[in-house]
């Protein structure tokens, strides 16, 4: 292979790389997006680039313009690549679970109510070499077993609390040997908390927190968790990353 063609396979790759780099710039400012000049800093791109790759990313819906601005905006849910067609409280939660996953390093999961299960919507995978993936899009477990669960049914009145757990009470086992009574101490410490710290239960050798978001009749939406290996998850990082997904939901509460 000679120079020439050396460079022309490098060609593809590389403005892949450059695309991704923009496109990646713009989903972590989802909520005001980035000018030309905002891209150039955040990517050290030059401009002309930025331009060319802007109206390739905007031919493929992955971004669009800003209406009566310079900014760009990636699009998100479905108007666009991974989140198309997705249950809508994944489109409000993505921007918050990615910078999660960012800040804390590990694995940042999504979790909604589904009668007496929860219902896993979307994982989102953090930089730390090892992860925790308790669980995945679609995955239903008994509502209580994960962190995420367990912040949900701790919203929950005392008599759809205990008839959760009775529908359930046959199942728990089948998770790290979990018994009722131990379930009911849970719902109390999330309670007492205001986050919920399940560890051991659905995967060995992990820990998870969570926390609820809840609507005008404080009914529990939906739920943000992060799960780590134990070691990484004593009591002071598990009350620092409480306090960061409390912090999104709580800016997440007037979209939902």
């Amino acid at each position: 292979m000679d120079t020439q063609d050396a460079q022309t396979n490098d060609a593809g790759p590389r403005t892949l790389r450059r695309g991704l780099a923009v496109l990646n710039a713009l989903r972590e400012n989802p909520e005001f997006g980035l000018s030309i000049t905002g891209l150039a800093r955040a990517t050290g791109l030059q401009r002309p680039t930025i331009y060319r790759l802007l109206a390739a990313l905007m031919d493929g819906g992955f971004v669009r313009k800003v209406g009566g601005s310079k900014r760009y905006m990636a699009c998100l849910g479905q108007e666009s690549g991974p989140l198309a067609g997705q249950d809508p409280r994944i489109q409000i939660a993505y921007p918050a679970m990615r910078r999660l996953a960012a800040a804390t390093g590990d694995a940042v999961f999504l979790v909604v109510r589904d009668g007496p299960e929860s219902l896993s919507l979307w994982r989102e995978i953090g930089p730390y070499p090892v992860q925790i993936l308790a669980t995945y899009a679609g995955k239903r477990q008994p509502l209580g077993v994960g962190s995420g669960g367990m912040a949900l049914l701790a919203k929950l009145d005392d008599a759809t609390v205990d008839g959760i757990i009775d529908h359930n009470s046959d199942k728990l086992e089948l998770y790290g040997g979990m018994t009722i009574r131990e379930m009911r101490q849970l719902v109390q410490n999330t309670r007492t908390r205001g986050y919920s710290v399940v560890g051991n239960y659905a995967v060995r050798g992990a820990l998870g927190v969570g926390c609820a978001l809840t609507d005008s009749r404080r009914q529990p939406v939906l739920s943000i968790s992060v799960t780590a290996i134990t070691e990484r998850m004593p009591a002071t990082r598990q009350r620092e990353i409480a306090s960061l997904i409390q912090d999104e939901l709580d800016a997440m509460a007037s979209r939902i």
